[in-house]
């Protein structure tokens, strides 16, 4: 099990959805009785996963890949159709690539108290897919490979345009004599090693994410990866050289003045790397108050 919960961006196509829906089912019930059912052009009957868990419970699920959010009647269609499933169903699932929504939840709630239908219904939403591929090791690292092979040059500029939105701040651009906050500048060096390693960039005062993007070990093989890691290798020094110092800054504001210097140059150097890079791809360089 992964101890920093991955982000992977949701799936861009149906197809994929459905192949992962099937591994994770397949991990989830821990049973060989899992199978897509049917192929696409035939009745379903809104099925698209079929799965029995080790008590002989029946599981049908169906796979909404949106750019938009579902909806109540969405579920509804899907669940009605569901009824004249060739197995009573026990467990009726819409999984989607939609963000979780606590409206629809609510409404699932009191779909299920009302006992509309003859199984319980339930939705399965992108960060709660996330959260299955995060328990299971062997899924987890079959995204890997999945990401990595199919990673593109748009998909690195976009990467990029995350990268961007993370170093774009003032424990990275102001000037370290100016630091209002010694403990700001750590939290903020920690969130960024973070990102590297999960893909997620996340608001300390709203706990809002910031940023998603592909964690760097699902990075295909090649210069790009290189770029990235000598930058999160250059934010580990920061931070390391900032560990080393701390008490001593804290405590001593002669010191802290001395090292300043340091500082700007370590953090310059990180971002004129970053920059030349962004600017290879047609991106705002991140301008920075020290240069």
């Amino acid at each position: 099990m992964s101890q920093l919960e991955i982000f992977l961006p949701p799936v861009t196509n149906w197809q994929d959805l459905q192949s992962l829906v099937k591994e994770i089912a397949s991990v989830r019930y821990n049973t060989d009785n899992v199978m897509v059912y049917g192929r696409l052009g035939q009745s379903q009957d809104g099925v698209d996963v079929y799965a029995e868990d080790q008590l002989g419970k029946k599981i049908g699920i169906q796979c909404k890949e949106t750019k938009n959010a579902l909806t109540l009647k969405e579920v509804k269609d899907d669940a009605n159709k569901a009824i004249s499933f060739s197995q009573k169903l026990d467990l009726f699932i819409v999984t989607t690539t939609a963000p979780r929504d606590a409206k629809l939840q609510a409404a699932i709630i009191s779909l299920n108290t009302s006992k509309a239908y003859p199984f319980t219904v339930r939705v399965d939403f992108w960060e709660d897919l996330i959260n299955e591929i995060n328990r299971f090791a062997m899924v987890l690292n079959s995204c890997y490979e999945k990401y990595r092979s199919e990673f593109r040059q748009n998909d690195e500029a976009h990467h990029l345009a995350c990268l961007r939105i993370a170093f774009d701040r003032s424990a990275f651009k102001d000037d370290f004599l100016h630091e209002g906050s010694y403990k700001d500048f750590e939290e903020a060096l920690v969130a960024t090693k973070r990102l590297f390693r999960t893909g997620f960039s996340v608001d300390r005062w709203s706990g809002n994410t910031v940023v998603q993007t592909v964690p760097i070990d699902f990075l295909p093989e090649g210069p790009y990866r290189k770029f990235v890691s000598r930058i999160e290798s250059k934010v580990e020094k920061i931070y390391k050289t900032y560990i080393a110092d701390r008490t001593r800054i804290s405590n001593d504001l002669r010191y802290a003045q001395n090292r300043a210097g340091h500082y700007n140059e370590l953090r310059g150097n990180l971002l004129h790397d970053l920059n030349r890079q962004l600017e290879e791809v047609k991106l705002q360089p991140i301008l920075f108050s020290y240069a």
